[in-house]
């Protein structure tokens, strides 16, 4: 036990900062910590309560009121079994540390049970905060005594439980892909979802989604069976299906890892003749090499390709499936027509919502908020280059627009075609977004640059151990939602029309970029030269 102890705390050491890297610019870090907190975390973990809080309500009357936390459960262990497959492939067989391990004399199973207990507390933060907010909806709509709250705070903390590197990686990215994509023609093969239609089918005893779901996850049945009947009889069947799923996990890894795991990093790639490689060299501009190095570095790794180049896919699939959700309220048929004869309001919503979902996306898919990071080990590269630390940046910046900004822009033309915007407010709308996509570029870079994670044994880790990410969403997040409240409220409270407010939304996006292009001018650059290579 005292090994698998010291093996668990020096993996998540890896993987956490550096004692260096926390001492750097506490007070920056804490700031950061705190608009993180309460700019993502507690918001969402809101949001989900109340859902959930909303659902059950009408549930209960049905005598079904556990159904909507239940499913809730199941959705969060599909997810975290999909997205988590690229971590656990990376976590147990292509880290770094694996050809350190493998000569110590450590079991299989000591090996993995650390690992597995790493990326568990590791990846699972936020999932945690999550999962006991369902369970807060829950427990405050149905009234449940105390013992409810133990066994949530108990289930919250348990639940979430090929030799070629490339080919595995590229498996799992496009896994994904396919399964936001077979979500999104569920639902739309089920006719739509408004409230109603769900609570009725959440309420409905012979559920086949639920009965399905119970089978392929039996333990968040019998958690929340547990809670609901108040029976210490199902809490044992959950820990038990926990126990044998983590005995037979330990079981096949004792007796398979170590053959496995001998060449994992193996990585295919033709082998090239020397004096050809030599003799093929030319001399290219250097802004257009650094910018190809750039791209092909996020295409051609798969951990970059899976969390940076992915997500600017698969997000119109889930605006997609909110549509489809809309059912027979048809909220978002009524918001459509009333662009379509021209409504100020509605207008006004849909730039809104574009300035939005640019920045969560180009936030989201972090290339330019780990752009520093991603240099790793190389990063005296960027200092010995015949290019200046801006002419890298804008560089950096320019794939982070160019990937990001071009999802949007031909989501956001044939969204104007479907409505009948006109040239001029498609045009608009255009600009919008990329103003919106090159500010949090910019930003993301400096964010990057006030303490790269330069020390990481794999690309995941590179990304998952950076907190410049998720403080650059939280900061992102927070300015453009008091953007677009202070806007919408303008409009709502005064007497300025919709386009004197879309002009100030403009002038202020103009501003945000000047400033976010400055820090990374003066400040990001004076911070690339005082790091040690």
């Amino acid at each position: 036990m005292s090994i698998y102890l010291k093996l668990v705390k020096a993996l998540i050491s890896t993987v956490e900062p550096s004692t260096e890297e926390k001492s750097y610019n506490k007070i920056f870090y804490r700031i950061m910590g705190f608009i993180a907190v309460f700019g993502i975390m507690l918001p969402m973990a809101f949001f989900v309560g109340v859902v959930i809080y909303a659902l059950t309500q009408p549930l209960a009357v049905q005598g079904a009121g556990q159904n909507a936390v239940e499913l809730f459960l199941h959705l969060i262990a599909v997810f975290s079994f999909i997205f988590g497959l690229n971590v656990i492939f990376s976590v147990f067989y292509f880290s770094g540390d694996i050809e350190s391990l493998l000569p110590l004399p450590l079991r299989s199973y000591q090996i993995i049970g650390s690992k597995f207990t790493a990326a568990l507390i590791s990846e699972s933060v936020m999932e945690f905060i999550v999962i006991i907010a369902a369970f807060a909806g829950y427990i405050i709509a149905s009234g449940r005594a105390f013992y409810a709250w133990i066994i949530a705070i108990f289930g919250m903390l348990t639940l979430p439980f090929i030799k070629n590197k490339d080919m595995v990686n590229k498996i799992t990215g496009f896994l994904t892909l396919a399964v936001v994509v077979g979500i999104a023609v569920l639902v739309s093969n089920m006719g739509g979802l408004d409230t109603e239609h769900l609570v009725d089918a959440l309420a409905d005893p012979s559920n086949p989604l639920l009965t399905v779901m119970n089978c392929i996850f039996p333990q968040v049945h019998f958690l929340v069976s547990s809670m609901v009947n108040n029976t210490f009889i199902n809490l044992l069947f959950y820990l038990a299906v926990n126990g044998l799923a983590i005995a037979a996990f330990l079981l096949i890894a004792e007796g398979v890892y170590f053959r496995t795991a001998v060449g994992i990093n193996y990585v295919s790639g033709k082998k090239k003749d020397k004096e050809k490689v030599i003799s093929s060299l030319k001399m290219h501009n250097p802004c257009l090499t650094y910018l190809k190095k750039e791209f092909k570095i996020l295409f051609r790794t798969p951990a970059y390709f899976t969390n940076c180049i992915i997500i600017n896919l698969i997000w119109p699939v889930f605006l997609y499936i909110v549509y489809l959700l809309n059912g027979k309220t048809n909220f978002l048929d009524d918001f459509i027509y009333k662009i379509h004869n021209g409504d100020e309001e509605s207008v006004l919503i849909l730039i809104l919502a574009i300035s939005a979902l640019s920045v969560l996306i180009t936030a989201a898919n972090c290339i330019a908020s780990s752009a520093l990071t991603r240099e790793g080990k190389h990063f005296a590269f960027m200092k010995y280059i015949p290019l200046s630390y801006i002419a890298q940046i804008n560089i950096k910046a320019l794939v982070s627009i160019i990937i990001s900004g071009a999802g949007m822009i031909i989501y956001v033309i044939a969204a104007a075609l479907y409505l009948n915007l006109g040239l001029k407010m498609t045009i608009f709308c255009c600009l919008v977004s990329i103003l919106s996509v090159s500010f949090v570029s910019y930003f993301g870079i400096f964010m990057d640059s006030v303490n790269p994670k330069l020390i990481w044994d794999d690309e995941l880790n590179a990304l998952r151990g950076n907190y410049n990410v998720f403080f650059n969403m939280a900061v992102a997040i927070l300015l453009e939602g008091i953007t677009c409240a202070g806007s919408y409220l303008l409009f709502k409270f005064t007497a300025l029309g919709s386009i004197i407010i879309v002009i100030m939304l403009f002038i202020l996006l103009m501003i945000l970029n000047t400033v976010s292009y400055l820090l990374c001018s003066y400040k990001a650059t004076a911070n690339i030269d005082k790091l040690s290579v």
